[in-house]
């Protein structure tokens, strides 16, 4: 059984249930510009850069738009939590001597808000942003930059997300791909190389058992 040693994790959907304070902000920030739609149809707007979800409307000025919603956003943070059981894995993962690394499509001050206020990028050696590539998820680019920093080959690296933009932007950099099954309820249109149910199951792909020290 294939084992690696980079794990690269995204945030929204993966380690942090952003899914409420996102969808709120996003549709009172619509709202503003006379489009009112319920929450079920803004749910493409997860997993992807604020910039590309707006290129869904017609709106006159979608930086300011974007500006607002990410304004609105740090009023909902109390919507936010991390998923059960994701510090005591990214801790023992580390204390295991794990790389871990993060590929999110959060820009430096989105990520600073939720993120980085609930203490979890103490974890992480390499934190690739919105900020930090010309391109975004599903392109490979920002895979590539992990690469380029971490100084990882591609063969042991895996990325665990819960959306197709994840899944992609891996398989395009010849890297795997996890699912966490934890984020979400239906099924991504990409067959990932691994589907993990629960996090614990994280473990397998570091060819451990869940850690004892958690039990």
């Amino acid at each position: 059984m294939k084992t690696y040693t980079h794990l690269v994790f995204d945030i929204d959907g993966t380690l942090l249930n952003t899914e409420m304070a996102v969808l709120h902000s996003l549709q009172w920030a619509l709202k503003r510009q006379g489009i009112e739609l319920p929450l079920d149809q803004l749910r493409f707007a997860l997993g992807i850069p604020g910039t590309d979800a707006l290129k869904r409307f017609p709106l006159a000025h979608p930086d300011q738009v974007l500006r607002e919603w990410d304004a609105k956003y740090t009023e909902f943070l109390d919507e936010i939590t991390i998923f059960e059981g994701i510090p005591e894995l990214l801790k023992a993962l580390r204390d295991h001597g794990v790389a871990l690394g993060v590929i999110t499509s959060k820009t430096q001050i989105e990520l600073a808000q939720d993120f980085g206020a609930l203490g979890l990028a103490e974890y992480f050696s390499v934190i690739v942003t919105a900020d930090d590539t010309v391109q975004h998820k599903p392109d490979a680019e920002p895979m590539r930059h992990y690469l380029m920093r971490s100084g990882a080959s591609a063969a042991e690296t895996i990325y665990i997300g819960d959306a197709d933009y994840d899944l992609q932007c891996a398989l395009r950099a010849g890297c795997d791909c996890a699912l966490a099954q934890w984020g979400r309820t239906d099924k991504p249109n990409t067959n990932p190389t691994w589907i993990l149910k629960q996090v614990e199951d994280v473990w397998q792909l570091v060819g451990m058992t869940p850690d004892p020290s958690r039990r």
